[in-house]
C-alpha cells in the first residue's frame, strides 16, 4: 500500500512568509504617514516602481492618505496607494 503525504504544508509556509513581510512594510508606510499628517512635514516617497515624489504635506481624509504638491501655482492633491509605496522619507 501507498501512503500517501501531505505536500500543502510547505506550500502554506512559502506563502505565508512573503505575506507576513508585505504586511510589515504596509503597516510601516502607514505609521509613517500617520506621522507625517500630524506633524505637517514635508515628505519624500520613493514608489514601488522607483518614481520619486515629494510632496509639501500629507493629509488624511475620509481614511486616505492625500499628498499635496505644489504644481504650476497651485496646490493639488494626489491619492497615495500605500500598497504602491516602497519607502517614506519625512523631511
Amino acid at each position: 500500500m501507498k501512503t500517501s503525504k501531505n505536500n500543502k504544508s510547505p506550500l502554506i509556509l512559502f506563502w505565508f512568509v512573503p505575506s507576513i513581510s508585505q504586511i510589515k512594510v504596509y503597516k510601516d508606510n502607514c505609521n509613517l504617514l500617520q506621522k507625517a499628517s500630524s506633524n505637517l512635514n514635508p515628505v519624500q516617497v520613493v514608489k514601488t516602481n522607483n518614481e520619486t515624489l515629494t510632496f509639501k504635506k500629507i493629509v488624511l481624509e475620509s481614511e486616505r492618505f492625500y499628498g499635496l504638491k505644489k504644481i504650476k501655482g497651485e496646490i493639488k492633491k494626489m491619492i497615495l496607494n500605500v500598497d504602491a509605496i516602497k519607502t517614506v522619507v519625512l523631511l
